[in-house]
């Protein structure tokens, strides 16, 4: 199945305002993420209340990166939509 990363501004500007480390660290988490999205490091999960049709995966112990997930089964396509990223209480 193919697999495409997509990115919202909200992203790119939350992205932005990580440090270079953590950005990093996002970066490397990202090539676990699309391996196997459900590896246990990353602590991926579905959320709940106003967004739940969104899913989060850990980059550090309070980073978050959300993400949503829209399949294309005709066309085997996964698209994984990056929404947010930033620490616990201010994606949630």
């Amino acid at each position: 199945m193919k697999k495409i990363i997509q990115r919202t501004r909200r992203f790119e500007k939350s992205f932005g305002k990580l440090n270079e480390k953590t950005q990093k660290l996002f970066i490397k988490k990202l090539g676990i993420f699309i391996d196997d999205e459900y590896f246990p490091s990353l602590r991926t999960h579905k959320l709940k209340g106003k967004r739940q049709n969104e899913y989060a995966f850990s980059v550090t112990d309070d980073i978050r990166a959300i993400y949503e997930k829209h399949s294309q089964k005709e066309k085997e396509i996964l698209v994984f939509k990056f929404v947010d990223i930033g620490g616990h209480s201010k994606v949630y």
